[in-house]
């Protein structure tokens, strides 16, 4: 019987944590290194619908991503007007209020520029 119950008991806790974090609020995203000649942070307001993400970047162009699991990525639209999309790949923490990873992103000499990123939500 006791077994029992500490199963019962369990499930609920291993349900919360398998739950899907919500990503929507303020995050700050600190870039490196930066993406040359931009500010090495960044103050971003994400939305989520189920899996989709909606991010606004400063005055920037709006861009989209997903989480699944812990897995979050997304692309934004950066360069002088908008023209070079950097891909963003993290790892979100349990707790779904930081998350680390990697950028990724071709510049207009089509050279590859790389670089880590944390993010913690406000």
């Amino acid at each position: 019987m006791t077994k029992v119950l500490i199963a019962l008991l369990t499930v609920p806790v291993l349900c919360a944590t398998l739950a899907a974090a919500d990503l929507s609020g303020v995050w700050t995203l600190n870039f490196d290194p930066d993406f040359g000649g931009n500010p090495d942070s960044a103050d971003c307001t994400f939305k989520q619908d189920g899996a989709k993400l909606q991010i606004q970047c400063g005055s920037g162009a709006p861009s989209t991503g997903e989480i699944n699991g812990q897995k979050v990525t997304f692309q934004t639209k950066t360069g002088l007007h908008n023209e070079l999309t950097a891909t963003f790949t993290a790892e979100l923490d349990r707790q779904g209020t930081t998350m680390t990873g990697t950028w990724h992103l071709v510049d207009q000499d089509k050279k590859d520029l790389n670089g880590k990123f944390d993010a913690k939500k406000h």
